[in-house]
């Protein structure tokens, strides 16, 4: 048997639990001998099997991205009404059920407000637990009813030979947990719901009957704890349960669980409990004041919670740390106007495990654009933090106008700017606000002086020639806009070097045009640009010089005009691609999608097109033009208000994904981070999440079936690293898109819809995935695609259909140019009458 690394078993929290756990009992062992013995550990035995017993529903709860603070309460009122029918009927069967069913009540309550409302978990909750206690109270009078039925009070007070029978109950329910959250179709869709619900729902998981059901099980499983209780107690009592939800809670979180959802032991989670109970009795045989048994229970959360993220305690600690006196990059006030230089000299970052930079050099000048080019993870995005100061390298030199320079931090950065993909604005401020942040300049009285921010607002908007309201809020900006106050936020700051991250992937083409007029305008006031970009035609159309990394080496510095594409993709992935949008003959087949007039009731107005099998169709034109609506309606994320959809004859009615599902259809999101992947969850598991709904047996998993699609898919879509356990999120961005539509080619599709399916994918990458497409193709697919990359467009479609303003304006046949695509995109619609005939 392989021997498991000491490292690997101190990152595991069960392990780390259990010495916690060991450490405590020796200690408080040895101050108070007592502690040893066997009625003590019975004791603490009975407390801990009520708290683990709901902590174990309430890591469910937490897991699925919810909370329940009404567990105390439930718990109580569970056992209020239990006993007032105990008092009518002497029952103890009814007992038992009125308990259980009181409980569930209270959780149905919940999750329905939570599920279907939409309403705020904590709100909900925090309302319920409100209204339970004050049931309980009034419904016994605040007075504890009796209950001497010997059957009620087994569970609570007897022994099963030396295990207490309320242990024996919680450690059933802890199996009937593990086997639910690890073997079963529902604990797949718990996890999916709390890692990323809207890719949970795009995969068919039904996310509010999952939230309505992990309420309801947590409020009957408080119930069952109201049993136990009143076992241990020998009455019910209106003020049962009191902090049970801040205990209960505590323990899931000691045990691993993230509030943020998605990730979640219930081993931890036992364990946890455990230790509470631990600590508890023992702080209590020392005769600690309980107010002091709190501070360290809140201490144990912190720590538990600052254990979880390591990056976290990391950025603490090294906020702490004195800082060095840094040499500053030269001030820029006269900044571009003068010429300037930033050199990195043989840059190395190292991470556990990793070297992501290793002898990096190039420069950069005023007045020139510089393409940074690499597949995903050749890092490029650790060498901007280094740039800016968000990492320090831990080899080599940056240089700044033949001076070395040691940022602490990305204050000490001046000069230097990074726009990112992800716009770091206010939405809820004003333009004007937004450019001044954190350097707001004040008045003679210490105001901020408004009438200066907007002068100067508005005089940078009027240096680059942007049409942009300074007096409006930034959230109602279009995407475009607001990355052109980004960049007059740098220019205003006097950065002369500008990192541009991607900056058109979400761009229409006009504010991309307007993004490349900016560009001149930034080179001519000697501003140096470091731009990325998977596309290439960018790169050759707006840089002047190309320098290309590969995991995390420097490979090669081209200008422009002495490279081809070839050389740059070949120095990017060290080998030779060929196509990157390859096209491969099939012979087309039936008609498989069929859509007239088509309209959405908004952007969508009157899309009519069809698609045979065996064929790929390309939906072309400007952002905005209703391409995506289309997609999103075939694929039943939507309802359309008129038109008609049929796919292999049988008209859909639309607005109902899992029909449009069994009818065999797939749908490939824009944005695969949204509606695509759980970030939270394995490569196996993303994988087979659509593909279990059908591959189950009366909700019961086979690992064993799991395991074998995900090594047959991982291996037919050449996903890197090829490890089923790794966690999604942490993928490049094309191989993350390989377990997107891995993810729906387990489910073996007839009809494939693709939403921009290589946006910002390298061309690596990108050439992988069309690839793929085109043997799918080969294989008998229809693939209707949606594009914003024109040569994307032209390389792998069959036919072409143009929409304009909502409305499909004509189809091009293969072998069109990208003049004929525009031609149509911004024609003037034409007739109805016409467009169908084109389309049919």
């Amino acid at each position: 048997m392989a021997r498991v690394p000491m490292s690997d078993l101190l990152r595991r929290n069960e392990f780390v639990l259990i010495i916690v756990l060991a450490v405590a009992v020796a200690i408080f062992s040895f101050v108070d001998p007592r502690f040893l013995t066997a009625s003590n550990f019975v004791s603490i035995a009975q407390q801990s099997a009520v708290i683990a017993l709901v902590a174990f529903a309430m890591t469910a709860v937490i897991i699925a991205r919810g909370i329940d603070i009404s567990v105390g309460s439930t718990l109580a009122f569970a056992g209020v009404a239990a006993g007032l029918v105990y008092t009518a009927t002497g029952s103890a069967a009814a007992t038992v059920a009125t308990a259980i069913v009181s409980g569930g009540a209270i959780g149905l309550l919940n999750g329905l407000l939570i599920g279907l409302a939409g309403i705020s978990p904590f709100i909900v909750t925090l309302a319920t637990m409100a209204f339970g206690r004050g049931l309980s109270l009034s419904l016994s009078s605040a007075s504890s009813i009796a209950i001497s039925d010997p059957v009620i009070l087994y569970a609570g007070r007897e022994t099963f030979g030396l295990l207490p029978v309320s242990v024996i109950i919680a450690a059933i329910v802890l199996g009937l947990w593990w086997f639910v959250l690890q073997r079963t179709v529902y604990g797949r869709w718990v996890y999916a719901v709390g890692g990323n619900a809207e890719a949970a729902r795009a995969s068919l998981v039904p996310v509010s009957l999952v939230r309505i059901s992990v309420y309801l099980i947590v409020g009957a499983t408080a119930g069952l704890g109201a049993i136990l209780t009143i076992g241990r107690l020998g009455s019910a009592q209106p003020l049962a349960g009191t902090g049970l939800e801040f205990t209960a809670i505590t323990a899931a979180i000691v045990g691993g669980t993230k509030l943020s959802g998605g990730q979640g032991s219930i081993w931890g989670t036992a364990i946890g409990a455990i230790l509470l109970g631990v600590i508890n009795t023992g702080l209590s045989f020392l005769q600690v004041p309980q107010i002091y048994i709190y501070y360290v229970t809140g201490a144990l959360i912190l720590v538990a919670v600052l254990a979880s993220q390591p990056e976290s305690v990391a950025a603490l600690l090294k906020s702490m740390r004195p800082k060095a006196p840094a040499v500053a990059a030269p001030e820029a006030a006269a900044a571009v106007s003068a010429a300037h230089s930033i050199t990195l000299s043989g840059i190395g970052k190292v991470f556990p495990g990793v070297k992501a930079l290793d002898g990096v050099s190039f420069t950069v000048s005023s007045g020139e654009v510089v393409a940074l080019a690499g597949e995903n993870g050749a890092g490029k995005s650790t060498l901007v933090k280094c740039i800016s100061g968000v990492y320090r390298p831990d080899e080599g030199r940056i240089i700044i106008d033949g001076e070395a320079v040691d940022f602490q931090s990305p204050n000490d950065a001046k000069g230097i700017s990074v726009i990112h993909q992800h716009f770091s604005l206010s939405p809820d401020l004003t333009v004007t606000e937004n450019l001044f942040v954190g350097r707001e300049p004040r008045n003679a009285f210490g105001f901020l002086d408004r009438s200066r921010m907007r002068r100067e607002a508005q005089a940078i908007m009027d240096e680059l020639s942007l049409d942009i309201d300074v007096d409006a809020e930034v959230r109602t900006l279009s995407v475009g806009r607001q990355q052109m106050v980004e960049i007059a936020r740098a220019v205003l700051a006097d950065a002369w070097f500008m990192v541009m991250d991607e900056p058109t992937s979400a761009l229409s083409n006009r504010e991309r045009d307007q993004l490349y007029g900016l560009m001149e305008k930034l080179k001519a006031r000697g501003a140096a640009i470091l731009y990325i970009s998977h596309k290439m035609e960018e790169i050759f159309n707006q840089c002047d010089r190309v320098v290309v990394l590969r995991d995390g080496k420097f490979v090669g510095d081209r200008r422009i005009a002495e490279t081809t594409e070839a050389e740059i993709v070949s120095m990017m992935v060290g080998r030779d691609v060929g196509d990157i949008f390859p096209y491969l003959e099939a012979e087309a087949g039936e008609k498989a999608i069929e859509v007239e007039a088509i309209a959405n009731g908004k952007l969508l107005k009157s899309a009519s097109l069809s698609v045979r099998t065996g064929e790929i169709v390309a939906l072309a034109g400007l952002m905005g033009s209703g391409r995506s609506e289309v997609l999103r309606l075939i694929a039943g994320l939507e309802k359309p208000e008129s038109g008609e959809i049929r796919i292999f004859g049988e008209r859909q009615a639309g607005g109902d994904i899992k029909a449009a599902n069994r009818a065999g259809i797939v749908y490939i999101p824009e944005d695969r981070h949204l509606e695509g992947f759980v970030g939270t969850m394995s490569i196996r598991d993303n994988l087979s999440l659509a593909w279990i709904r059908g591959n189950n047996r009366l909700g019961i998993l086979s690992p064993r079936r799991i395991a074998s699609l995900a090594r047959e898919l991982i291996g037919s879509l050449g996903v890197r690293p090829a490890q089923p356990e790794k966690m999604t999120i942490q993928l490049s961005g094309g191989n993350q898109q390989k377990v997107v539509i891995g993810k729906w080619l387990a489910t073996k599709p007839k009809v494939i819809l693709l939403d921009e399916p290589t946006r910002g994918v390298d061309v690596g990458a990108k050439s992988e995935l069309h690839h793929l497409i085109a043997r799918l193709k080969q294989q008998g697919a229809a693939i209707l695609m949606v594009s914003s990359e024109l040569p994307e467009v032209l390389g792998v479609a069959d036919r072409i259909v143009v929409m304009q303003a909502g409305h499909t304006v004509g189809e091009l046949q293969r072998g069109a140019s990208e003049h004929d695509v525009m031609a149509l995109a911004f024609a003037e619609r034409r007739k109805p009458s016409t467009v169908g005939a084109a389309v049919s």
